[in-house]
């Protein structure tokens, strides 16, 4: 399987969080030093609840970002080590910019394309009514804005749907586009019921992509269009072929 990752793509990501972060420790301080030298009934100490709810939540953000972006086993380098034993018809291509959107995950294979919407939280996670929550999370949900999030992967997997739809169309390429909903943290437990996309855990994520049927007209050649088309914008690392070593002649005895 080949890999294709866009480098300055995460380093902007990084230094987002960190930014972020540190943004919303700094409203944090503004307010408690608008606090600390009001006299009593001062305006200030009013206006203080503004940068310090700001503060909250940028912190949190940040702090979440920071655990997805800053850590060394991001949902990219999982998906790497999941999907590692999959072919050369494998294309796996992180933070492809197609049109106004970034996707994530992108696979090109035989049968066409396979945005994949990953998740690292662990713990329970129910998928019924088409509503997404977590369960059985205990105290851990109070503290969700700062931890690994859940969001509504079905609606992130239609968007990448249809941004990755509407970019091969404009490259005037039709091939089918569909997507799969993979919780790669192994502490996950899922539940779910009638999801509009497939839903897996992480060790069940490469056999479910290999199951999927191919398209005989789909082949290397266009593969590699998909590939060139998707990465045509940010800047990817170059798959390394792997070295084949050589023969060495043996004099004989």
């Amino acid at each position: 399987m080949k890999v294709y990752r866009d480098l300055a793509y995460v380093k902007k990501r990084k230094r987002a969080a960190v930014l972020t972060s540190l943004a919303g420790v700094a409203l944090l301080g503004s307010s408690y030093f608008m606090v600390f030298t009001a006299g009593q009934a001062d305006w200030r100490t009013v206006f203080a609840y503004v940068p310090l709810l700001a503060g909250i939540i940028m912190f949190h953000l940040g702090m979440q970002q920071v655990g997805k972006w800053n850590r060394a086993q991001r949902n990219d380098v999982i998906l790497d080590k999941l999907l590692e034993g999959l072919g050369e018809r494998y294309t796996l291509i992180h933070y492809p910019k197609v049109g106004d959107r970034t996707v994530e995950h992108a696979m090109v294979y035989p049968g066409g394309v396979l945005t994949i919407t990953a998740r690292e939280l662990p713990g329970g996670v129910s998928h019924r009514d088409g509503r997404w929550r977590k369960v059985n999370q205990g105290f851990s949900r109070f503290f969700g804005m700062g931890g690994a999030f859940l969001g509504n992967p079905t609606a992130d997997a239609a968007n990448d749907v249809k941004a990755v739809s509407a970019k091969l169309a404009e490259s005037h390429m039709e091939t089918d586009v569909d997507a799969v909903v993979a919780f790669v943290n192994p502490r996950v437990a899922i539940e779910v019921e009638e999801p509009d996309f497939p839903v897996t855990n992480g060790e069940g994520l490469a056999p479910y992509i290999a199951s999927l049927p191919a398209q005989p007209a789909l082949q290397p050649a266009e593969r590699q269009r998909l590939v060139e088309v998707l990465t045509a914008e940010g800047t990817f690392e170059t798959p390394q072929a792997a070295p084949t070593r050589r023969p060495v002649k043996r004099r004989a005895a």
